[in-house]
């Protein structure tokens, strides 16, 4: 009698209950934890494969079908490497049956793909190669068979997937907000250099964060800021609203070559650092606390101007040149007034890419100089990736929209406000 497909996750549910009942025969008192969980999910992966063949062939054991689609051909002894231990347990097959794919069991199949993730992982959070076994040793046990050659395997995928990764297009990317920065590495064995390492990461329009690209650059000259903001260009990435940086000149020359209709926002901290260096370090605090007025402590554009003025009537003698500093491109720092208030605290610095670069670096600190560019990189995306996906979405809803779209059509007028009565100053 053929088997109905709706009773599947009946027989699911019967071939858990069968094994759970198995479990009452153990002498469970001289069992560890461990090898219950191993014994345990043994008895469900036979099961569960046994339940997904009934299904596919229509019929049970000793039953006739409507149609031949092959026959059940014994057990074979199997073993997989988990998160639990080693699980050895007797895997049902089928023969004469091309077409038949278990959700549970791949051919050739050593190790579940969450376990191969989660050595990656391991990897991506600092942990050697070489540790990585002796790392899973108390959950896997010594029979697992993991040794350092099947480790490098596993995270050589980690290459292959930055490799594809590198290569894909934008196209369909809404970009908001764009963040640029460089982070300097030491790179290759027996070298004393460090390289630059430029990275780009994107707010999309739903709120979310995208890291972008990796590249290095060598140094952070015109040349390569203008080659890696030309390569997301070239790869279909349409002008951002807003795109922030720190003053190098490379990047703020390849953001006005590339980005010609965004706005531009300077990153405060570096500006804010780069005013109180003309200040002698014993009188900074004053100037500091008026600097943070202007940058974070406005709740307006018109606010944040007001005090701009007073702070140039305090120090634009005494302090000229932190004065002229702070006046240089003032309406690049003052950009993100105009944009949704509850966005300011976070797109008006590169402190997300701060951050981030912290991180890499503790995480490059294990390994130390590394022995090829690629592999370098290929561990910097890993580490990216995983800090993007932990970030807050921006909140994006019908009146942040609104004033984007104002911000894009209203562009000249926009910028207008920026601009300081010199008269009041």
């Amino acid at each position: 009698m053929p088997v109905k497909r709706e009773n599947l996750e009946q027989r699911k549910s019967d071939s858990i209950e069968v094994a759970i009942g198995q479990l009452g025969q153990l002498d469970l008192p001289q069992m560890s934890l461990s090898s219950l969980l191993q014994f345990g999910t043994g008895l469900l992966l036979k099961r569960a494969i046994a339940a997904e063949i009934t299904e596919y062939l229509g019929r049970s054991h000793y039953q006739h079908g409507d149609e031949f689609k092959g026959h059940r051909n014994g057990y074979q002894k199997t073993r997989l490497d988990t998160g639990v231990g080693v699980i050895e347990y007797d895997r049902p097959k089928l023969a004469n049956a091309p077409n038949f794919q278990s959700q549970y069991h791949v051919r050739r199949m050593r190790r579940p793909e969450e376990f191969a993730q989660v050595v990656t992982d391991m990897y991506v959070n600092g942990v050697s190669t070489r540790k990585v076994k002796d790392s899973l040793k108390a959950v896997a046990g010594e029979r697992s068979r993991l040794s350092k050659s099947t480790v490098s395997r596993i995270t050589k995928r980690l290459r292959d997937e930055f490799t594809a990764w590198r290569k894909r297009t934008f196209e369909s990317l809404d970009v908001a907000y764009l963040f640029l920065d460089a982070i300097r590495v030491g790179m290759r064995v027996g070298g004393t250099q460090k390289d630059a390492v430029l990275l780009a990461y994107a707010i999309l329009q739903d709120g979310s964060m995208e890291l972008l690209s990796i590249d290095l650059g060598h140094s952070e000259s015109d040349r390569s800021w203008g080659k890696f903001v030309s390569d997301l260009k070239s790869r279909g990435l349409k002008d951002p609203l807003l795109v922030c940086s720190d003053g190098n000149q490379g990047v703020i020359n390849a953001i006005d070559s590339n980005f010609k209709t965004s706005y531009r926002q300077r990153c405060l901290k570096h500006r804010e650092q780069n005013i109180l260096d003309a200040v002698p370090k014993l009188e900074q605090k004053p100037v500091a606390e008026k600097l943070k007025r202007i940058f974070y402590g406005a709740t307006s554009l018109e606010q944040a101007k007001k005090y701009v003025i007073e702070f140039r009537r305090e120090f634009g003698k005494r302090y000229a040149t932190a004065t002229e500093r702070l006046m240089t491109e003032l309406d690049q720092c003052l950009a993100f007034y105009l944009f949704p208030s509850n966005h300011w605290r976070r797109m008006r610095t590169t402190n997300k890419l701060e951050r981030l670069n912290k991180e890499i670096k503790r995480r490059l600190k294990v390994i130390g100089r590394h022995p090829d560019e690629h592999g370098c990189l290929s561990l910097i995306y890993g580490v990216s990736k995983k800090y993007a996906c932990q970030q807050r979405k921006f909140i994006v809803g019908d009146l942040e929209r609104a004033l984007w779209k104002r911000l894009r059509e209203e562009k000249k007028s926009m910028l207008i406000q920026l601009e300081l009565d010199e008269v009041a100053a």
